[in-house]
């Protein structure tokens, strides 16, 4: 390991965080660097954090899988360590970009601000029919000021996802995806919002399953983090009581959906598909005795959240959707 000039600190690195630049000047930047076989070298060309006008980057340690560089912004008039690890001998000749690495590590701390840091860590493995991956962002202190904090993010922000392909036979694989972010600047949640999906290929493992799947969604808005107002019709069913939920910015809005599709014949005979569909919204408002209401429906025919296809517009009866919780729900197919 060399050393270019002498620090008297180095800032504690932490587990946590992806920075977009926000304002009329650069701001620091994450995943603004690539590693050669362990070199990490940060990037100076049009468009980089290192490379803007004002910016001045100064390595200060760097070895196999580690950089420490000061960074002077004149624009801003700060001073920042930023500290950057991954795999000794990670990325090959030419430079990997960091998104492309199974592994990093970033903070940045700045010097002539109080307490704070900004940071990120990114880490994904592969073996077989295995995947996992797993962001996590922090931005608390200095970093929680506008303009470094990225517009829908909270101050702590989890991402996972998680794959497994299943055995020899195809239809028995697993899908899992989390996303939590949660707005805290002092000692209270004042926002949060909340994904998670799972998607089952009801296989055995042994026998290819090509129809088999069932689906679960629950996405979560609140506070802060639900920045509109908006409305979900739920039509009526036999037993689903149906209804509309509308809320406002601020508000608390749940939405939860289950999908399946099961074939129900005879080993042998022609696929006979059982198809089930379930959606219910809940709103908690913002009263000082908050209320609480829900709506829900179900489908014996009707499974996935789609676009209606003809005037006028919406989704097919009897769910609804609203794409703040992202894209409308569907059963993906067994994966072959």
């Amino acid at each position: 390991m060399r050393i270019s000039k002498p620090i008297k600190w180095i800032g504690k690195i932490s587990a946590l965080a992806v920075l977009f630049p926000v304002g009329v000047y650069a701001v620091p930047v994450f995943d603004n660097w690539s590693a050669d076989t362990g070199t990490i070298t940060a990037n100076t060309g049009a468009g980089s954090y290192c490379g803007s006008a004002g910016v001045t980057c100064v390595p200060l340690v760097s070895g196999d899988g580690f950089l420490q560089q000061e960074i002077t912004d004149a624009n801003d008039g700060n001073t920042y360590i930023q500290t950057i690890i991954t795999d000794t001998g990670a990325g090959s000749g030419g430079g990997t970009p960091a998104v492309s690495l199974p592994y990093s590590d970033e903070s940045f701390i700045q010097r002539s601000t109080g307490s704070g840091i900004m940071s990120q860590q990114r880490s994904t493995e592969s073996s077989g029919s295995f995947n996992f991956s797993t962001t996590s962002e922090l931005y608390t202190g200095w970093a929680d000021a506008a303009g470094f904090k990225p517009v829908g993010k909270g101050n702590t922000n989890i991402t996972q996802g998680f794959t497994d392909t299943g055995g020899a036979a195809a239809g028995d694989d697993f899908v899992n995806s989390f996303d939590l972010r949660i707005d805290q600047p002092a000692s209270t949640v004042v926002g949060k919002t909340m994904s998670l999906r799972q998607d089952v290929g009801m296989g055995d493992g042994t026998v290819t399953n090509t129809t088999d799947v069932q689906s679960f969604l629950v996405e979560q808005r609140s506070g802060t983090l639900l920045t509109v107002g908006g409305t979900l019709t739920l039509d009526n069913t036999a037993t689903g009581n149906g209804g509309t939920i509308t809320w406002l910015a601020g508000d608390d809005v749940m939405v939860s959906w289950i999908g399946q599709k099961v074939n129900t014949a005879d080993a042998g005979a022609p696929a006979e598909i059982s198809n089930f569909g379930f959606e219910s919204v809940t709103r908690t408002d913002q009263q000082a005795t908050p209320v609480t209401t829900t709506a829900s429906t179900f489908s014996t025919t009707q499974v996935d959240i789609v676009l209606a296809p003809v005037p006028p517009g919406g989704y097919l009866t009897p769910f609804d959707w609203d794409t703040l919780f992202g894209p409308a729900p569907a059963v993906p197919n067994p994966i072959p």
